[in-house]
């Protein structure tokens, strides 16, 4: 048994100080490239813990976040999970990244701390019975459908262009993509890999994509980057179908794209347009809280979070907390329910989504 561990079990105890904070991590990309999705996954969890604390908190205990940024490194991604485990945190809500998770997730397992990351959906992490839960699919189901939406769209012949500094995520959703694409009959004409850590000619990309000659682009990438190749898209002239996955679909897409993104559709689990009660709520009161509607990243952020936090108030101690997760099985997000399996993964239902000139809009 760690240190860290018994810290934290010893901070559960009856014996402690009803004061005492409850520490829990973020782990998240702050800064660099990526930092649109780690720093609205950490609005998240923010609103998450002070939303538990105004209601007393967990068995009278204050909650209190630890932030620690990965800085899109895997290196310093394993040394803030180990920091934070050194710290004694009952659980961690991160990464945000699946490259960021690929490479946090055996250290976590050796700190006996549960990790429920908000965002990930690589499958190289699922069907397995270690400390790293989920929220969000993996990739390979939502890869079937984006498939069958390229086909019905008329796309025969596809451009691929994929960054290769969230490895993790894009090379698996490449890879299922490509298989339920051919399996329906499409071929992938041109699969372009790019890092988006270091520099990159995003004209010189986009050139090659179309040399191949497809009916469509499929862009896996970043908001940011996303927007840069659909401009360079259309300086070049042309108009294709361009789809992308929800790791697109920040508000950096639409700043840095402008009507260059427009028509790009995606799936997501996501629906920036719900109407109903419970989200018009949540919406408001994080938009007062932070001064901008909540992005994907932080919605989800906030389920994990409170995975995590039903998880502890139903726990006898914190390493009874991924037993309780995993048998209540079943959680009420801030848009409709999810379960959790018992290997950790998520499930929910797909919404189709395109960009439009007024934003993110929903299809079906």
């Amino acid at each position: 048994m760690t240190t860290a561990f018994c810290l934290v079990s010893a901070l559960f105890a009856a014996g402690c100080s009803k004061n005492e904070p409850l520490r829990i991590g973020y782990v998240g990309t702050l800064t660099g490239r990526h930092a649109d999705l780690g720093t609205a996954g950490r609005d998240g969890a923010i609103f998450a813990v002070e939303d538990i604390n105004r209601r007393g908190g967990i068995k009278g205990r204050p909650v209190e976040l630890v932030i620690r940024d990965d800085r899109d490194d895997p290196e310093t991604a394993k040394g803030a999970v180990r920091k934070l485990a050194r710290e004694g945190v009952a659980a961690i809500v991160g990464p945000m990244t699946s490259t960021m998770a690929v490479a946090a997730v055996p250290v976590v397992n050796d700190s006996h701390v549960v990790m429920v990351g908000p965002t990930i959906t690589s499958n190289d992490l699922s069907g397995k019975d270690d400390n790293f839960l989920r929220v969000y699919p993996t990739s390979h189901a939502t890869a079937r459908h984006l498939a069958h939406h390229a086909r019905r769209r008329g796309i025969g012949k596809i451009a691929v262009l994929y960054d290769l500094s969230n490895r993790a995520h894009t090379e698996g959703w490449y890879r299922h993509f490509r298989e339920e694409f051919e399996r329906e009959g499409g071929r992938v004409v041109a699969a372009l890999p790019f890092d988006s850590s270091r520099p990159v000619g995003f004209l010189a990309l986009a050139r090659q994509a179309l040399a191949a000659r497809p009916d469509g682009v499929f862009l896996l990438s970043g908001g940011l980057d996303a927007a840069m190749l659909c401009q360079q898209l259309r300086k070049l002239g042309v108009a294709l179908p361009v789809i992308a996955t929800e790791w697109s679909a920040t508000d950096e897409l639409i700043l840095h794209g402008g009507s260059a993104v427009e028509g790009i559709t995606y799936y997501q689990y996501y629906d920036r347009s719900d109407g109903s009660p419970r989200f018009a709520e949540f919406r408001e009161a994080f938009s007062r809280r932070f001064g901008t509607p909540p992005e994907f990243g932080a919605v989800y952020a906030y389920d994990a979070t409170q995975v995590v936090l039903q998880g502890l108030a139903a726990a006898a101690s914190p390493s009874k907390l991924k037993e309780a997760i995993l048998a209540r099985g079943r959680f009420s997000g801030i848009q409709g329910e999810f379960t959790i399996d018992r290997f950790g993964d998520a499930d929910r239902k797909p919404i189709l989504m395109t960009v439009t000139e007024d934003g993110f809009k929903k299809m079906e």
